[in-house]
């Protein structure tokens, strides 16, 4: 697990400035603290920040191949690495070190740009051929590992993180309204976007080929789920558990002790037993929650779990002053004004994990593939669902009840027939006419605010258009959602503490199982992710299985409403708050005062306005605010 950074000049003769690549690479030390470096290369300069996983003593970055004509800076781990390098040797290419690195070095040098199909991983690479002059940039199939590049005509500048690139002062700090677009519609910013004009992210399962011609962006991971509808359930079952243990079993790979985040689900209840299974030691886990009881506070679950499998058990309390002084300072690692209420305690946990292990595998990624979220039900049974929206007033009577946001996202989605449009409706935070009211720029009602979103949408759509709907849905998730917003913090806020977290439920081969086992095994009647937890009743104690989903929550819907409202107003409706620059602070005072009069329950739009508030001020201002500054 790495940090990497680059400038190449495809067009241009002249070198790099070295001191550039060096400020990129020590900028984002945090990903890398044990180990730093530059290599200049003619008309590329590439660094890299190393946190030593595998091969401690001989995986320095930049590496080279046998005669120094390739060059390869990596962030993340490929896990099927020691598959890998069996071939190549038997080819007759030698091996310097350990590292899954150099494997993947000769395996770009053997099978060429679309040999990263077979890298079952995380990742973040660029090769550099120095006879060729040309550049290879990669993401891995699910965008666990960020990728960032900025492209001005003659030469590109790439990094892990946003800042790296912002090291070169004439880079411009302009709003792209585009991605707002996408942005207000979605609550983060799907790839390539970013809300940065001209600052670019590697889609997931995309790599880019730099040379004289230009830049050129290809997919490599455009696998169409094929459902497998001869299976029963019980030979899915008996074909899950075995991948689900190689998962974890093949993530564990570290010459470092591996922990695991522990909440007081049944996803990460498995890989506890998986790990236990493993027979690697006694395991240390994590778990965070707030004071008081509700949907926030999962710790007992948690420390159940964790006694039952006899880890070595950590968990953290976070208080409100603790989540509102991180929240401010939180965009300065995320890069990006990313709208989710979990990250400031998620910051706090990672911190203090950090403090005892390098990695930690974690639940993430089980609930897009498997069907984990209530909106899945919607789409499982839209057909019925539409039918009895339109013989009834039911429509109509929901969206005059009070605090009902989801229910009413839920019915404006299922009323419209048409697929994408539906996705995107499902997706939506800030409705048509909100954006258009907050919108200092809408000059009319004409502007498609949605527009950005439903591109990224349909493009992934019409790759799976044969599909049952939920089957599209998920499949879309999995490579927007889930890459560009929960993989994406997942991986900012945990490297932000030097801590590399690994997924599971991602395992290249397991989300191709769960990718082929048709929809009605997800959903039946109104159990979620259905075959996902009749599997895990043969290994999990029942009640673990049974318990009610709570997700990773936060009070912030009570705290807008009570402790935090005067605090939100100050800094929303500041005269020189950002949002000022962009929205409408009347339509912004509107929205606050139906939330707290409970009229709506608008905690996400708060949020994300909050979100852009200070990423704003960090990113296009130049200034680090907090909440007292609006005073």
């Amino acid at each position: 697990m790495c940090g990497i950074a680059g400038v190449f000049h495809y067009l241009q003769e002249d070198a790099p400035d070295r001191s550039l690549v060096e400020r990129m690479t020590r900028v984002i030390a945090h990903r890398g603290p044990d180990d730093e470096g530059v290599v200049m290369l003619g008309p590329c300069g590439i660094g890299n920040r190393r946190l030593s996983i595998i091969d401690l003593t001989t995986g320095h970055m930049p590496m080279a191949n046998e005669d120094d004509s390739v060059w390869i800076t990596f962030n993340g781990e490929i896990y099927n690495y020691r598959e890998l390098r069996e071939p190549l040797v038997a080819k007759g290419h030698r091996f310097r070190t350990r590292s899954d690195t150099e494997v993947i070095l000769h395996h770009y040098l053997e099978h060429g740009p679309d040999g990263c199909r077979e890298w079952n991983g995380m990742f973040g690479v660029a090769i550099f051929d120095v006879r060729a002059r040309r550049l290879f940039l990669a993401r891995d199939h699910f965008g666990v590992k960020p990728l960032y590049y900025y492209d001005d005509g003659r030469r590109l500048l790439f990094g892990s993180e946003l800042k790296a690139i912002l090291e070169d002062p004439s880079v411009p700090r302009e709003l792209d309204r585009e991605a707002l677009d996408a942005f207000l519609t979605l609550r983060f910013l799907p790839s390539p976007y970013t809300l940065l004009a001209g600052i670019r992210k590697v889609p997931p399962g995309h790599y880019l080929l730099v040379d004289k011609t230009g830049v050129t962006v290809h997919p490599y991971f455009t696998d169409v789920p094929v459902l497998d509808h001869a299976l029963s359930e019980e030979q899915i079952i008996e074909e899950y558990l075995p991948l689900l243990a190689r998962a974890v079993k093949r993530q564990m790979v570290s010459d470092v002790p591996v922990g695991l985040m522990l909440s007081g689900g049944v996803d990460s209840a498995a890989l506890a037993y998986y790990m236990m299974k493993a027979g690697e030691g006694r395991i240390r886990t994590f778990s965070v929650g707030f004071r008081g009881s509700g949907d926030w506070n999962e710790l007992d679950h948690a420390a159940q779990t964790a006694s039952w499998a006899g880890t070595d058990h950590h968990p953290l309390l976070i208080e409100k002053d603790e989540y509102t002084d991180f929240f401010p300072k939180s965009f300065w690692y995320l890069e990006e004004p990313i709208s989710e209420p979990t990250i400031s305690a998620y910051y706090h946990v990672c911190r203090l994990a950090a403090g005892q292990v390098k990695v930690v595998l974690m639940g993430q990624g089980a609930d897009e593939p498997l069907a984990g979220y209530d909106r899945y039900f919607g789409e499982r049974y839209h057909r019925a669902v539409a039918s009895i929206l339109a013989a009834t007033p039911l429509k109509a009577l929901i969206e005059r009840v009070p605090r009902l946001e989801k229910m009413k996202m839920s019915v404006r989605s299922l009323a419209e027939p048409d697929t994408v449009e539906r996705f995107v409706k499902i997706m939506t935070v800030f409705q048509p006419d909100w954006q258009r009211a907050l919108r200092k720029d809408s000059a009319d009602g004409q502007h498609d605010v949605r527009r950005a979103a439903r591109e990224i949408v349909s493009g992934l759509q019409k790759r799976v258009a044969d599909l049952p709907s939920l089957a599209q849905l998920l499949y879309i998730d999995a490579r927007t959602m889930l890459a560009d917003n929960l993989l994406l913090f997942g991986d900012k806020i945990a490297m932000a503490n030097s801590l590399e977290v690994r997924v599971p439920y991602l395992d290249l081969d397991l989300v191709r199982f769960i990718e082929s086992v048709p929809p009605e095994f997800k959903i039946r009647g109104l159990s979620r992710k259905y075959f996902h937890r009749k599997a895990l009743a043969r290994i999990l104690p029942r009640e673990f299985v049974n318990r009610k989903k709570r997700g990773f929550a936060t009070p912030m819907d009570r705290w807008f409403r009570r402790e935090l409202q005067g605090e939100v107003r100050k800094v929303l409706l500041h005269p020189q708050a950002a949002v000022a620059d962009v929205f409408r602070q009347d339509t912004i005072a509107r929205l606050l005062d139906m939330h707290v009069a409970g009229r709506e329950n608008f905690r996400k739009q708060i949020y994300l306005l909050l979100s852009y508030e200070f990423w704003a001020q960090r990113f296009l201002k130049g200034r680090s605010v907090t909440f007292a500054d609006y005073h």
